[in-house]
């Protein structure tokens, strides 16, 4: 229980350190390693050649997959600076980038303004910048355009996980982020009955969404900036999963005793929320319903239902 507890203690107060001022969080990650050599020289240079030579990292995901302890997994390198939620979050634009179906040059141009100078202080610094908020998801085309050096991770887990995790949130019904939580389009599947379904249902085409726009999202890219992780092989700490995704960012694995301090806080449990039936309680019925909206995604990414 203690150990727990320092961990934890450690990672609030990094993420705070962080919050409170990035450049003195990057100078101290810089001393701390023996110094990281600079991808840039200064933010002007950052800038002026486009963030072409700036390492980043954005995660695709649903939410409720793991992304916090993705990034708290990250975090434990001196190489990368990780971050879950930064400011902005960018829900109204990703719901907006969604809605519109479009790469239009304004969403280049709002990922650009609202991430670049995070991503070149992390480059002054030496490290590579990681970012595993969800809402990037919508954005991911703009972010290929906008960070030439860019990665993506595409975290999925479970439909039935991430569906009842959703509903317990009141995702669709009382989640205070509902205005920008996407729903389809004119004319599109489920678009003529969307008001008229339960949440079970816009929750399971909530998750087939945004996995779908992942997949179509990392098909664009070659294969050195895509990888995709599932939750299980996070959560599990599999250890082959773990050296393929540092390796796929470009830094060494760090201690595995690091990595797993961070595991056992099991950081992507949810605390409180409705009490919501879980999958094993679900009808015939409503597990047929989920199965029919999710199940070509789901098959995609190789769940069995």
């Amino acid at each position: 229980m203690l150990d727990r507890l320092r961990w934890r203690a450690l990672l609030v107060m990094r993420r705070a350190l962080r919050t409170a001022d990035r450049t003195i969080a990057q100078r101290l990650l810089a001393s701390s390693s023996g110094g990281d050599e600079p991808f840039v020289s200064s933010m002007a240079d950052g800038y002026a050649t486009g963030f072409t030579g700036c390492p980043c990292v954005f995660t695709l995901s649903t939410g409720r997959v793991g992304t916090e302890t993705l990034t708290a997994v990250l975090d434990q390198s001196p190489h990368i600076i990780a971050t879950h939620e930064p400011a902005p979050i960018l829900v109204e634009p990703s719901y907006a980038a969604y809605m519109t179906n479009g790469d239009e040059e304004r969403w280049v141009a709002v990922v650009a303004s609202a991430r670049g100078e995070s991503i070149v202080e992390a480059c002054q610094a030496g490290k590579i910048y990681a970012e595993t908020n969800n809402r990037m998801t919508h954005l991911a085309r703009a972010l290929h355009r906008a960070f030439p050096s860019s990665k993506f991770i595409h975290l999925h887990r479970h439909p039935y996980e991430v569906i009842h995790s959703g509903l317990r949130r009141g995702y669709y019904e009382t989640h205070p982020w509902d205005f920008a939580r996407i729903r389809p389009r004119p004319g599109e599947e489920f678009a003529e009955q969307w008001n008229d379904m339960p949440p079970l249902e816009k929750v399971a085409w909530f998750w087939r969404a945004v996995n779908q726009h992942a997949i179509d999202s990392m098909k664009t890219l070659p294969d050195s900036r895509r990888f995709v992780l599932r939750s299980a092989d996070l959560f599990g700490g599999r250890e082959s999963a773990l050296e393929a995704l540092f390796s796929f960012v470009g830094v060494e694995l760090p201690p595995r005793a690091r990595i797993d301090g961070v595991l056992s806080l099991n950081l992507n449990r949810q605390r409180g929320g409705a009490p919501v039936a879980p999958p094993a309680e679900w009808s015939t019925v409503e597990r047929d319903r989920v199965r029919r909206i999710v199940g070509d995604v789901a098959s995609a990414l190789e769940y069995d239902l």
